[in-house]
């Protein structure tokens, strides 16, 4: 005769089937690890062969990447030396940007210091391999904020430049100077 209870007292209640979740959460990470193990060796050899390969290349190869990030805050850097030349361009830069009063509280003052700066600037150079590794170029850029641009060339005066924050793409036109160092 069958039981009239709706409680079987846990007989009969079939066992669950597979694996515990624990498992398979430590399997995925399992899975997860190896994946990122092996792509990080992978790359690791590929650059480690093509380094042996061609040295040379490949450090042309940076550089030439470098360059690129490079260039738009070392053509600003070089519209202030030039700017810096002139007793116009002077003008202008201390005009345009109110920053330099901190330093030099009146045009008259930055345009006297500027004078005597004026004959010890070296030549702006392009932007090349060359002058990154051997001749004195230094640029920070701290993330979202100013750009620190600086030359101290074997001759002539060293000239440090710090600008407002980052060119953006396609952004165009004269970028704000908070601070002008020249030694």
């Amino acid at each position: 005769m069958a039981d009239s209870s709706w409680d079987n007292g846990g007989q009969g209640v079939p066992a669950k089937a597979g694996m515990p979740l624990w498992v398979k959460i430590t399997m995925g990470c399992g899975v997860a690890f190896l994946l990122a193990v092996v792509t990080c060796v992978g790359a690791g050899a590929f650059f480690v062969n093509k380094v042996k390969k061609d040295p040379e290349g490949f450090k042309k190869q940076v550089l030439g990447f470098a360059i690129d990030k490079m260039k738009p805050e070392w053509d600003d850097f070089r519209a202030v030396m030039d700017q810096l030349r002139t007793s116009e361009g002077c003008k202008a830069l201390y005009a345009a940007n109110p920053a330099l009063a901190k330093t030099w509280p009146s045009e008259t003052a930055f345009l006297e210091a500027a004078a005597t700066w004026r004959k010890d600037l070296a030549p702006t150079p392009e932007l090349t391999p060359e002058l990154m590794e051997q001749h004195g170029l230094r640029m920070n850029k701290s993330y979202g904020g100013r750009v620190e641009v600086g030359w101290s060339p074997k001759e002539g005066r060293a000239v440090y430049v710090t600008f407002d924050r980052a060119r953006l793409p396609g952004e165009t036109g004269p970028r704000h100077v908070l601070e002008l160092d020249v030694r």
